[in-house]
């Protein structure tokens, strides 16, 4: 296995950016030692790591520096946030290939669980539908704050009832996905989910690699969230967080102001 940028180095994944891997020892959380170099495990071969980075991860650097650009215009001119969408223009299919060959990184497990998608992706093709029973799910991040991560589930059992369910998560400003069930029956006991407001890009994997200047409004018709932090920290001591240490792995840290 080789060492595989979750997000790519390209949008700034890299250098100064430091993290550290969550530790859970006798129900105890800590960190490990924090080290400087940006977020990333080593869960891809090389063919793969090699595939997304010289197909899809140019992409994705080039939407985040797009969004990032608009954002800081925005507010030196102190204009109001964008309805529904930045109008910024990116390549969806590559975009989403980025982010979901990043999210296999995260963890083995998904490979079992979706070995249709991890064949498509390796292979290549131009048009892929997501399968049954997950969805990709994305918003704006302002936060500096970094998080990578895979199959956890919370609960907001103080205050109002929520609940947090995802195979992975890539939390790196300007952007925030999560990859997640997509079937809701059995959760109406537990509320809502903070990730019901977030824009779907499922069908962004529709889209070939020749199609590279597509407006993100068109994309996103009911509108992408801006969100400050990840939902588990707001109000920290009010979820409860379940996951299998064999197959969970959290990495947080810190982009540089």
């Amino acid at each position: 296995m080789t060492k595989a940028h979750v997000p790519p180095q390209k949008a700034g994944n890299r250098d100064e950016v430091v993290s550290a891997l969550l530790r859970v020892h006798d129900n105890k959380r800590s960190y490990g030692r924090a080290s400087k170099g940006g977020m990333w495990f080593r869960g891809l071969c090389g063919e793969c790591n090699s595939l997304a980075g010289t197909r899809y991860d140019g992409a994705y650097a080039d939407f985040a520096h797009r969004l990032l650009t608009y954002v800081r215009a925005r507010r030196l001119l102190h204009l109001p946030a964008p309805d529904p969408a930045p109008p910024v223009r990116l390549a969806p299919g590559r975009v989403a290939r980025s982010v979901l060959m990043g999210m296999f990184a995260t963890t083995p497990h998904l490979r079992q669980m979706f070995p249709g998608l991890a064949n498509d992706l390796c292979d290549e093709r131009p048009h892929i539908t997501m399968p049954d029973g997950v969805m990709l799910r994305m918003a704006l991040y302002s936060s500096h704050r970094t998080r990578l991560a895979s199959m956890y589930s919370g609960m907001r059992v103080l205050g109002q009832r929520q609940y947090y369910l995802m195979f992975s998560e890539v939390y790196f400003r300007p952007l925030a996905w999560v990859l997640t069930p997509n079937d809701s029956r059995g959760t109406e006991s537990l509320g809502s989910s903070p990730l019901d407001t977030w824009a779907v890009a499922d069908e962004w994997l529709q889209y070939g690699d020749d199609a590279t200047s597509i407006d993100l409004r068109d994309l996103c018709r009911r509108g992408v969230p801006t969100v400050h932090r990840h939902p588990l920290h707001q109000g920290a001591d009010e979820w409860v967080e379940a996951f299998d240490s064999s197959t969970m792995a959290v990495l947080e840290g810190q982009i540089p102001f």
